[in-house]
């Protein structure tokens, strides 16, 4: 069963301080534990091919057979079904065989894996067959003289499970041969009227952290100048502003609804690209502050009206531009683990979005904001999180 950690009460996003949301973690948090999924897929095609008949295709028997070089047999699954971010730990692949006859010499079934997936059912035989892996990723050994039988086999080498794991990253099909080199079997295939005993892959797995990227819904910088500019809003503008002499500061507002409801935050990473600045000296860190209330608007968001930040620095970054010539971009990162808490408050609550401050000390430094008309420079906050 899945471990989760959670915070007592989403209402701490207002009511506990920063140092109280990292307190809250690190008592209350145990080690995650990820939730086994086990899945049984049967193929969307198979088939058999001979070079006996060397244009003949048998894609529509419910019989398929593997017998030294007179014939191997040819499956493929689709991994379509699996969440993208599944992280396989087993996997397994089983065909029943009915009949057979061991001949002699090595009579192992091997699995080899097949790259190219597009033979079709009805079209594949001996002479058009896609070619394997060198290597096989497994095998089973049924042994028959020729007594009719229902035998299982079953191979859960763990090679198949980089092979499964690259290919869910793919295309989502993965394909197989199968041959022996000393013996002959008979399987049932796909076509085969009884359901439980068609071929099978059998895949468990876990879910594996998701990362996404965010934009913010919301941005603006407020300005504190001489002429009565602590009263306009600069919502509309395509730059946010740092400045310690008017005391210049950046609001970002984000919206967590597509993360889904009850993930676990495991890294949070909050980054903006500057395109100019001025490094007067002291203290030139670009600080991140938690914002507890999210209701200011984007466009009547001023000096006057800005809500309150609260609690220590969630975290920082420091750019450093030249007196001559300080017009190129640079990226601001923070990746403090102190975000991480705030995140999942901000996630479990029902508001789901999450408001920081930014500002600076001593140095000037000019962002993109999210009206550039480059979206690769807008700010992003970057959540990792397990489902």
């Amino acid at each position: 069963m899945t471990s989760r950690f959670r915070f007592p009460d989403v209402s701490l996003l207002n009511s506990f301080s920063v140092t109280t949301l990292l307190a809250v973690a690190a008592l209350s948090a145990p080690s995650l534990a990820l939730a086994s999924t086990t899945v049984t897929l049967t193929p969307v095609a198979d088939s058999y091919v001979s070079p006996d008949a060397p244009d003949a295709n048998y894609g529509n028997h419910g019989t398929f057979v593997v017998n030294r070089g007179y014939a191997e047999a040819y499956l493929r699954f689709d991994l379509s079904s699996l969440p993208a971010n599944a992280v396989i730990t087993a996997a397994s692949l089983s065909a029943l065989a009915y009949d057979g006859y061991a001949y002699g010499g090595d009579g192992n079934v091997y699995t080899s894996f097949v790259a190219n997936d597009s033979w079709q059912e009805m079209g594949i035989t001996w002479n058009n067959r896609p070619t394997p892996a060198t290597s096989p990723v497994g095998e089973w050994f049924l042994w028959y003289d020729y007594t009719p039988e229902d035998k299982r086999g079953v191979n859960s080498n763990a090679a198949l499970i980089p092979v499964v794991q690259g290919e869910l990253a793919g295309d989502k099909l993965v394909s197989f041969r199968l041959h022996s080199p000393g013996y002959k079997t008979r399987y049932r295939s796909r076509e085969y009227s009884n359901a439980a005993q068609r071929p099978a892959l059998t895949l468990t797995y876990e879910l594996g952290p998701v990362t996404t990227v965010l934009e913010p819904e919301a941005d603006a910088y407020v300005n504190h100048d001489y002429w009565g500019e602590s009263d306009w809003n600069y919502g509309s503008a395509q730059e946010l502003v740092i400045n310690y002499g008017f005391d210049r500061k950046i609001f970002l507002r984000f919206n967590l609804a597509s993360i889904p409801a009850g993930a676990i935050i495991q890294s949070v990473k909050l980054s903006a690209t500057a395109f100019w600045g001025v490094s007067p000296g002291g203290d030139g860190n670009v600080y991140t502050y938690l914002v507890p209330d999210n209701n200011w608007g984007e466009y009547s968001i001023t000096y006057n009206n800005q809500p309150a930040a609260t609690g220590s620095p969630l975290g920082w970054w420091w750019l450093w531009y030249p007196t001559n010539n300080p017009y190129f971009d640079q990226v601001g990162v923070t990746e403090d683990p102190n975000f991480i808490p705030v995140l999942q408050a901000a996630s479990d609550a029902s508001d789901r979005r999450v408001s920081f401050r930014l500002s600076s000390p001593y140095y000037l430094t000019n962002y993109y904001s999210r009206e550039s008309p480059d979206a690769s420079k807008h700010p992003k906050l970057e959540v990792t999180y397990l489902p």
